[in-house]
């Protein structure tokens, strides 16, 4: 019976780490595509709460540090309270599902803390250990060309991410079917 517990226990230790490693990646990729694609005018709804964010964020690092918890959060959230809207309209009842939606909703809070030379204790500790990006790790990201670490929640992924050259072939990929990459934030030092 121990031995029953202490294997379900283990499985679901591994699978809630899976979970935060596809956190890290979906948001990853939507940082990717933000970074991207994202440009002034194209949206009145993405040029308010994402575009413009994004913009003075990559101006000033730093400055995420000011927002409040809502003003860093709110996008996450409402989308996280949307996809586990249509989870539950879909009738998934997987405790994973919901668990990557709960931790995709802080995704721009551990982002902020990835900002903070001083963060809380646990999270300090957390980004010693590399389960949450680290200041140093994500620095990385703000570095001209601006097209490496997109993933900003742990340090794992992002090394092995870039060394394969994930997001070039991602581009290489898209480029196929006809669509043209160009870099938003680079373009956007002027705004």
């Amino acid at each position: 019976m121990f031995h029953v517990i202490a294997v379900r226990l283990a499985l679901d230790v591994a699978a809630g780490i899976a979970c935060l490693f596809a956190v890290d990646f979906i948001t990853g990729v939507l940082h990717w595509a933000e970074d991207t694609w994202t440009a002034l005018g194209r949206s009145k709804l993405l040029d308010r709460y994402v575009v413009r964010d994004n913009i003075e964020h990559h101006r000033k690092p730093g400055g995420i540090r000011s927002g409040t918890y809502w003003e860093t959060n709110r996008v996450c959230i409402a989308l996280a309270f949307a996809i586990a809207g249509v989870l539950v309209l879909f009738g998934v009842h997987a405790w994973e599902a919901y668990l990557i939606v709960a931790l995709a909703s802080q995704s721009n809070q551990v982002h902020k803390w990835a900002h903070c030379a001083n963060p809380p204790r646990a999270i300090g500790r957390l980004q010693r250990l590399g389960i949450l990006q680290s200041s140093a790790h994500h620095a990385e990201h703000h570095k001209r060309p601006y097209a490496a670490r997109y993933c900003t929640t742990t340090n794992f992924l992002n090394p092995v991410l870039d060394a394969v050259r994930f997001w070039r072939g991602l581009e290489w990929l898209i480029e196929r079917f006809g669509v043209r990459v160009q870099r938003a934030t680079p373009a956007r030092q002027g705004y």
